[in-house]
């Protein structure tokens, strides 16, 4: 029997997101425990995502907050196609970190509508503010 495809979620640049991103790996965890849970984050949130019993690896995004360099989200993105991740589940709503998981031709890429993603993403949600006004719901009703 194949191993379940696992998940890679690309996580928030902040220290206080990370950590209410973990709310989002348990609900994963819980839903689907078979599935391995990867994060693509900053370098400074490695140690942080290490202690975190949910999430399989931490893998370095090396550009910093703002920073594009497409040539480098296109190279990072080739490295991962490897990988068999079945998910891919954007927390930021930035154009640009839904670029990585597009180039690694991830089958689901999941994320919330904003800055012209279509195309990038394939499992668009509308975000509802007024339903889901703290960012931890926001991240958690991906991954449900």
């Amino acid at each position: 029997m194949a191993e379940p495809a696992p998940i890679l979620v690309v996580g928030p640049a902040w220290v206080g997101d990370m950590v209410m991103a973990q709310s989002l790996f348990i609900t994963l965890k819980t839903r689907h425990p078979d599935r391995a849970i990867d994060v693509l984050a900053p370098g400074w949130s490695l140690p942080l995502i290490a202690r975190m019993p949910e999430v399989r690896a931490g893998i370095e995004m090396p550009l910093g907050h703002g920073e594009f360099d497409l040539g480098l989200r296109r190279r990072l993105g080739h490295a991962l196609r490897g990988t068999g991740y079945g998910q891919a589940i954007v927390l930021p709503r930035s154009f640009k970190s839904a670029l990585t998981p597009f180039f690694a031709r991830i089958p689901r890429r999941t994320g919330y509508r904003g800055e012209l993603r279509y195309g990038l993403l394939n499992d668009i949600r509308p975000l509802d503010a007024q339903q889901l006004p703290r960012t931890v719901d926001r991240f958690v009703a991906l991954g449900c």
